[in-house]
């Protein structure tokens, strides 16, 4: 391993531990010295990226910087999959900066150019990100319901259910603000749903990891009963996600 090598490996561990601040140090070491615009330099903005978005959420100075320069470089190498999640990532970094004009943008150039890779994963991973944007903005919420609703019909024809539940889990909290009933019983659908999912996968450990990876809709569906100040249902609801 050279030296270079290294020290990207010793920023990836100090970004597990959280510290955002030596990782960014080791990182902008291993930057200094790549010359070269390729995939490693690319791969290295994107860190570099990740690791101020991480230190300042808020401020998207230095992540949208080195974001934008790990955009450049896979167009230059027209790698159409890192291009989208470079987009993804820089639309992310300015939702959370509350600019939601430019996160539009690079989300809106995701789904375009996910749409041109007839890659509907990452299609819908794309719709997926401009719907919670869209759940957060004022006057929008009515175009994250029906972005959600097109993400369940496309992800569900392709069996791509880490999209297919997270446009759900929307969808869910969307009508939970306006009608918590309706809300809970498409929750507790979706549970319904996951069982059939699951019995259809003989491998035990597969129908676990399935749960485990869902989790999310199951804690949503039983918040949902505590509201309703129903604990045995909820109880019920968190069991069934240790169910085989």
């Amino acid at each position: 391993m050279d030296e270079i090598e290294q020290t990207i490996k010793n920023g990836d561990a100090f970004l597990q531990k959280d510290k955002f601040m030596d990782s960014i140090r080791e990182y902008t070491r291993a930057y200094e010295v790549m010359k070269e615009d390729n995939g490693d330099k690319a791969e290295l903005c994107y860190k570099l990226s990740q690791a101020y978005y991480a230190l300042e959420p808020k401020n998207p100075e230095n992540s949208g910087r080195f974001g934008k320069e790990s955009l450049a470089i896979h167009e230059k190498l027209k790698e159409t999959d890192m291009i989208v999640m470079d987009y993804l990532n820089l639309g992310y970094i300015y939702m959370d900066a509350k600019k939601l004009e430019e996160s539009e943008q690079f989300f809106s150039s995701a789904i375009k150019k996910a749409d041109e890779a007839e890659d509907p994963v990452l299609f819908s991973m794309s719709l997926n990100a401009l719907g919670e944007l869209y759940s957060k903005w004022k006057g929008k919420t009515g175009k994250a319901l029906e972005i959600y609703n097109k993400v369940i019909e496309i992800s569900g024809e392709v069996e791509d259910w880490d999209n297919y539940f997270e446009a759900m889990r929307g969808k869910v909290s969307l009508e939970r603000e306006k009608d918590p009933d309706k809300a809970f019983e498409l929750s507790m659908e979706a549970l319904d749903f996951i069982d059939r999912i699951c019995s259809k996968t003989k491998n035990k450990k597969e129908r676990k990891d399935l749960r485990k990876s869902l989790d999310f809709m199951y804690d949503l569906a039983s918040d949902m009963a505590m509201e309703k100040e129903d604990v045995d249902l909820a109880m019920k609801i968190a069991q069934r996600l240790n169910s085989e």
